[in-house]
């Protein structure tokens, strides 16, 4: 029999049994609508938490020994020959030292076409590091990003999430004009006063006038702090006094993320701590994701197995009510194989209608969950702007699943059908 033959038989005895089939088809769609959904929302909330920790997986962060962030409690002092001693280690492919500026900072005023509702008399600290440029080389498309000397401007990067901060909180707050996001901000230049504190007692005995210029954003740069050459640190340091106390922070770049803790054993080995604040965050919340995720994954490939299961079940009731003409079937020719293929066929249709079915409810819950998000949540920094991801494989996997539960289910009852004898049945 051909394959159209067995298609064309399939599907009439579906027609036949419509009430039946509908049930089958709506319980293979649920089960691919809660598939489809969770896993679009697993990625998807994946997605915006590494918008949020968007941490390297092949970064190491060295900070002197028993220290968090910064160095500021004392501890193992990080020197040019302790650099060279870490960007020797196995599976680092280079090596970026930091260091804070202990020389204060701060922006007296807004820049150049930006003072629209600037608060008056209003003056903003700027903590700054100071970066080796390769660390930040990658996010500034080949800008340059060097130490400018003494009157010159200082290129400056920012953390990307730091504009999307100031954009959504700060900006409303001061009922200030926001800025627009991307790189249309490179090149705008604010006045700093290098010494001055907004600290009682901390300012320093002089205090130059100077600029900084934004140089790029990148997602290696502290969201709290605006990166600045290394060399120009070390200048003011020099120009104002501060004694050399080594840098504050290495970052290691792993050659693979499987040389990561292979380096970091060696790292603490040597007497070092491994910041691994925003890493440690990152994992936590991406773990949390993954458990929820894979349980209603599962919860969603359960129902699927149920809908299998009760597509089973009705089709053995079909084929114990549909016994003689499966009889009359055999007798005018059909082969046994013939009888299991039809039976698995109507199993297929089902679980692929339900499948196609389900995956579009999917989307459509999709955009109406994301529409409702948007319009009742507040506008907070780093909101995404959906909640789903829906690659490729998706839906294809909503259609495939349903439709292979669908026929593994009905295995039993196209053996059951494909074992009927015609003389018995007939007689």
């Amino acid at each position: 029999m051909s394959a159209r033959g067995l298609l064309w038989i399939a599907g009439a005895n579906l027609r036949a049994d419509r009430r039946g089939a509908i049930v089958n088809a709506a319980a293979a769609c649920v089960g691919a609508a809660s598939l489809v959904f969770f896993l679009a929302l697993g990625l998807g909330v994946s997605h915006a938490a590494r918008r949020m920790f968007p941490a390297d997986a092949r970064l190491v962060e060295v900070v002197p020994g028993a220290v968090s962030l910064g160095g500021v409690l004392g501890g193992g002092q990080l020197d040019d020959a302790t650099v060279a001693r870490l960007a020797a280690l196995p599976g680092v492919a280079d090596a970026w030292p930091r260091l804070t500026l202990r020389v204060p900072m701060a922006v007296p005023g807004p820049p150049r076409g930006l003072a629209y509702n600037w608060p008056s008399g209003m003056t903003l600290q700027v903590p700054v590091v100071g970066v080796a440029p390769g660390l930040v080389a990658a996010d500034l498309g080949g800008r340059p990003f060097v130490d400018p000397g003494e009157g010159g401007a200082i290129p400056a990067v920012i953390s990307g999430r730091l504009l999307e901060i100031y954009n959504k909180t700060i900006a409303p707050a001061w009922n200030v004009r926001r800025l627009p996001a991307g790189l249309s901000l490179v090149g705008l230049e604010v006045p700093v006063r290098v010494g001055f504190s907004i600290v009682p007692q901390k300012t320093e005995d002089r205090v130059s006038d100077g600029r900084l210029v934004l140089a790029g954003l990148s997602d290696r740069v502290p969201i709290y702090m605006a990166a600045v050459p290394l060399d120009t640190v070390r200048r003011l340091h020099r120009a104002y006094g501060k004694p050399d106390q080594g840098y504050t922070q290495v970052t290691l770049l792993a050659r693979r993320p499987d040389d990561v803790p292979g380096i970091v054993a060696a790292t603490r080995r040597m007497g070092f701590a491994v910041d691994e604040g925003e890493r440690a965050a990152a994992e936590r919340v991406g773990t949390v994701v993954l458990v929820t995720t894979g349980a209603l994954v599962l919860l969603a490939t359960v129902m699927c197995a149920l809908a299998a299961l009760a597509i089973a079940q009705s089709l053995s009731a079909s084929v114990r009510g549909r016994a003689r003409e499966i009889a009359v079937l055999e007798a005018v020719g059909a082969a046994p194989r013939d009888v299991r293929a039809i039976v698995l066929a109507e199993a297929g249709i089902l679980g692929l209608a339900g499948g196609v079915a389900g995956t579009l409810l999917a989307l459509a819950l999709a955009a109406l969950a994301d529409r409702a998000g948007l319009r009742l949540l507040p506008d907070f920094p780093l909101r995404p702007d959906t909640f789903f991801a829906f690659p490729p494989w998706i839906p294809l996997l909503g259609v495939a699943v349903p439709a292979l539960a669908a026929v593994l289910g009905a295995l039993a009852p196209a053996a059951i059908a494909a074992r009927v004898d015609p003389a018995r049945t007939l007689s």
